[in-house]
C-alpha cells in the first residue's frame, strides 16, 4: 500500500510541474481554434441552408416536370382530338356534297319536266288556242273522243306525278343537308374550342419550362455553392482534427499523472486469461477464468484504489475495445466539479479513425449515426444525449457496454456481434474536447469501473 501512496505522489508531483505547460499551449491555441470552430459553424449553417434550397428546388423540379409531362400528354391528346375532328369535318363536307349534287339533280329533272311540260302547251297553244273541253269536244268520233279524254287526263297526271316525286326527293334531301351542315357547324365549334384548349395548353407549357429553367439554374448553383462549403468544411474539419490531435499529443506528455496507461494491465489480463485457459480442464475452465478475471481487476484497483463499489461481479474477460491504445486521457469515477466521469477515456496520439471493437458479444441495443459535428468542442452539440454517435451493446445477463464519440460506425439495431468484431471508428463527435473513445459499462442500467472487465 506504501508503494502504491507513493507512486500516487510522484504522479501527482508530476501533474503539478506539468500544468503550467498544458495551459500554455491550450491559451496558445485558443484564439486560433476558436476562430476555426467559429467558422465551421458557419459553413455548416450555410451547408444545410444549401441543402435546403437544393432539396425545395429539386422537389419543385420534380412537381414542375410531372407537370411538364402531363401537359405534353394532353397536348398530344388534344393533337389527337382535333385531327379525329378534320377528318370527320372532310367526311361531312363530302357527304353534304353529295346531298347537294342530288339537290341540284332533282332540280334539274323538275326543271326538264316542266320545260316538257311547257312544249306540250306550247304545240297546244300553237294548235289554237282551246281548253281541256275544247280538245276533248273537237273528237271526229267516239273512239277519238276516248282518246282525247285520256290523253288530256293522262298528261295532267303524269306531269303532277312526277313533280311531286321530285319535290318529295328534293324536301328529304334538304332535311338530310341540313342535318349534316349541323353537324359539320357542332364539328366547326367543338374543333375550334380544342384549338383554343391546345394554344393555352401550349402557352403553359412554354410558361412551365421557362420556370423548369429557373429551377434547374438555381438547382445548379446551390449545388455549387454546396460543394464549395462542403470542401471549406472538409478543409477546417482537417485542421482542427489536427489541432486536438496535437492538442492530445502534448497533454499525454505533459501530464504523466492526468492519465494512465494501462496497456500493462492490459497485458497482464490477457496473459492471466491465457494461462488460466490454457492450465483448466473443461469441467473448471469457468471457475478459473473468473479468478483470474477478478485478480486482473484487483491489480488495476491495487494501481488505481477507488473507493467506489462497483454493482456487477468482477472479470468477464471484455476485449480491450481499442487496439493498440491503452493511455487514459479520463479515469473511472473521474471528478469533473458537477458529475463524476461513469466511464473511461481511451486517447493517445493518432487514434482519431482507430478501431474500435465489441469488448464481448452480444447484439447492438441502440446506435446512433447522425453527428456530423467530428471536431473538438467544450460544450455539447446535442447529438446523441452527448455521446455523438455511438454504439451499445447487450451482452445478457445484465450487462451493457457503450462506445461513443466515433467518427463513424459500421453495425445497425438488432445486429449480433462478435467479441473483437469491428463495430465503428474512434472520432470526437458530441459533447468531446478532441479525439477519444468513451467507453462505458452498465450492470442492469448502473454504471460501474469498465477495468474490472480486463
Amino acid at each position: 500500500m506504501k508503494r502504491i501512496k507513493a507512486i500516487l505522489c510522484s504522479l501527482l508531483t508530476a501533474c503539478i510541474i506539468a500544468c503550467p505547460v498544458a495551459s500554455s499551449f491550450a491559451v496558445s491555441g485558443a484564439d486560433d481554434i476558436d476562430s476555426l470552430e467559429s467558422q465551421l459553424e458557419q459553413l455548416n449553417k450555410q451547408s444545410q441552408e444549401y441543402e435546403k434550397k437544393l432539396k425545395d428546388t429539386q422537389s419543385d423540379i420534380n412537381e414542375k416536370e410531372e407537370y411538364n409531362e402531363a401537359l405534353v400528354g394532353k397536348i398530344e391528346v388534344l393533337g389527337k382530338k382535333i385531327t379525329v375532328a378534320n377528318q370527320s369535318i372532310s367526311k361531312l363536307n363530302a357527304s353534304i356534297g353529295e346531298k347537294q349534287k342530288e339537290i341540284d339533280k332533282g332540280n334539274k329533272e323538275i326543271e326538264s319536266q316542266i320545260d316538257a311540260l311547257c312544249e306540250r302547251l306550247k304545240a297546244i297553244y300553237k294548235a289554237g288556242s282551246a281548253s281541256d273541253l275544247e280538245i276533248v269536244l273537237g273528237a271526229k268520233d267516239l273512239s277519238d273522243f276516248i282518246d282525247k279524254v285520256n290523253l288530256v287526263k293522262t298528261v295532267s297526271s303524269i306531269d303532277q306525278e312526277l313533280v311531286d316525286q321530285i319535290n318529295e326527293k328534293l324536301t328529304v334531301v334538304n332535311k338530310q343537308k341540313k342535318e349534316l351542315e349541323a353537324d359539320k357547324t357542332k364539328l366547326d365549334n367543338e374543333k375550334t374550342a380544342l384549338q383554343s384548349d391546345l394554344d393555352d395548353l401550349n402557352s403553359t407549357l412554354e410558361e412551365n419550362k421557362e420556370v423548369l429553367q429557373t429551377l434547374y439554374t438555381k438547382n445548379e448553383a446551390a449545388k455549387s455553392k454546396l460543394d464549395s462549403v462542403s470542401g471549406q468544411t472538409a478543409s477546417l474539419e482537417q485542421q482542427i482534427a489536427a489541432y486536438w490531435e496535437e492538442d492530445a499529443k502534448k497533454k499525454a506528455a505533459a501530464s504523466a499523472g492526468g492519465g494512465a496507461d494501462v496497456s500493462a494491465q492490459v497485458s497482464r489480463a490477457e496473459k492471466r486469461r491465457n494461462n488460466s485457459s490454457q492450465s483448466s480442464s473443461s469441467n473448471s475452465s469457468q471457475q478459473s477464468s473468473q479468478q483470474s478475471s477478478q485478480q486482473s481487476s484487483q491489480t488495476y484497483e491495487d494501481d488505481y484504489n477507488y473507493d467506489d463499489p462497483d454493482p456487477t461481479p468482477a472479470g468477464s474477460g471484455y476485449t480491450w475495445p481499442c487496439p493498440g491504445f491503452y493511455y487514459l486521457s479520463s479515469l473511472w469515477n473521474e471528478d469533473r466539479t458537477t458529475y463524476n466521469h461513469g466511464a473511461i477515456d481511451i486517447a493517445g496520439g493518432g487514434i482519431m479513425g482507430a478501431t474500435v471493437v465489441a469488448a464481448d458479444s452480444g447484439t447492438v441495443q441502440y446506435t446512433c449515426s447522425s453527428c456530423t459535428h467530428n471536431w473538438g468542442k467544450y460544450g455539447s452539440c446535442g447529438c446523441g444525449g452527448g455521446y455523438g454517435n455511438y454504439v451499445w451493446i447487450n451482452h445478457g445477463n445484465g450487462k451493457e457496454t457503450i462506445y461513443a464519440h466515433l467518427t463513424s460506425l459500421i453495425v445497425s439495431p438488432g445486429q449480433y456481434v462478435s467479441k473483437g468484431q469491428t463495430i465503428g471508428y474512434v472520432g470526437t463527435t458530441g459533447y468531446s474536447t478532441g479525439p477519444h473513445l468513451h467507453f462505458e459499462c452498465r450492470y442492469n442500467g448502473v454504471k460501474y469501473n469498465p477495468m474490472n472487465e480486463f
